[in-house]
């Protein structure tokens, strides 16, 4: 079987808000994260997506990326959607 690997664009902008450091706005799921920093900031997009996979089916990936704004970082994440499960207690075959 062939892992799932799936990419979207995200939208990263450094906040002082809340102890947060980072916003986050992944436009295909019309949703937010945030991080303590940027790297954590990349990790949860992961974590967000990942997260969306075990109860929800994706949307499909827009292959553009957004405009970017003053003070924001634009970029694509990977996340291999078939590890993620393993890892988050989700069998090979689906279940939980």
């Amino acid at each position: 079987m062939q892992d799932q690997i799936v990419e979207y664009p995200i939208q990263v902008k450094p906040v002082e808000e809340n102890g947060c450091h980072y916003l986050v706005y992944l436009p295909d799921f019309k949703g937010y994260t945030e991080g303590v920093d940027y790297q954590n900031a990349l990790f949860m997009a992961r974590d967000y997506i990942g997260t969306r996979s075990l109860c929800n089916e994706l949307p499909p990936a827009n292959q553009g990326l957004p405009l970017v704004r003053k003070f924001e970082n634009v970029r694509y994440v990977k996340v291999n959607i078939t590890d993620f499960r393993l890892q988050h207690g989700v069998q090979k075959d689906g279940y939980l």
